[in-house]
């Protein structure tokens, strides 16, 4: 009877890690994401790449599929064409192909002028976490937290209800980058590190 097992046990192994690595099976049939409009492909939950990215082992497929997303829609502006780069990063470095991610990633930073965000420290943060600097990472992180926060920025939801933002943006995650020096960009992307 184990003789028996242990067979079918590798085939079911191989054959769940086969299909993760096929792209057709991580995307839902009948799913045609490259007609849907930018804010359901990329903007909402479980929708677009991100329903794809939840899926276990998908992470490569959701990258390739925003890949080919912006590239069949040439008429994507600049700041859309960005995110979905960024996304594709992401998506990249969370399978830890990081050099692939580290080239998106650059061509995602702003014009100095347009940041009031602080997006190119983050930029930067991210990328040095993932390159082992952790001394670049922190000066990153010390010029991200210095940013001040517009007077003039009243964040408001579709409704028009005030939203409240965490300020500056993503400094808890450069924060958990620096909690998480040393993991995969995946662990420290997802999980809480002390």
């Amino acid at each position: 009877m184990r003789k028996f097992l242990l067979p079918l046990l590798i085939s079911l192994v191989t054959f769940s890690t086969q299909a993760a690595d096929e792209p057709g099976a991580c995307l839902t049939p009948g799913t045609d994401y490259l007609a849907m409009e930018f804010n359901a492909f990329d903007q909402t939950m479980k929708q677009g790449w991100r329903e794809v990215a939840d899926r276990e082992g998908c992470e490569l497929a959701a990258a390739d599929l925003i890949r080919t997303y912006y590239t069949e829609h040439s008429d994507l502006s600049e700041g859309r064409l960005g995110l979905l780069r960024w996304h594709e990063g992401q998506m990249r470095a969370e399978a830890a192909q990081y050099e692939q991610a580290v080239a998106l990633f650059h061509q995602t930073y702003r014009d100095p002028e347009n940041d009031s965000f602080g997006w190119n420290y983050y930029v930067t943060a991210t990328i040095a976490f993932i390159e082992k600097d952790k001394e670049r990472l922190l000066e990153a992180r010390e010029q991200l937290a210095a940013v001040e926060k517009p007077s003039s920025l009243n964040m408001t939801d579709a409704n028009g209800n005030p939203v409240e933002m965490r300020w500056p943006p993503n400094l808890h995650i450069v924060d958990n980058f620096v909690a998480c020096f040393g993991k995969t960009y995946l662990e420290a992307y997802s999980t809480q590190c002390e």
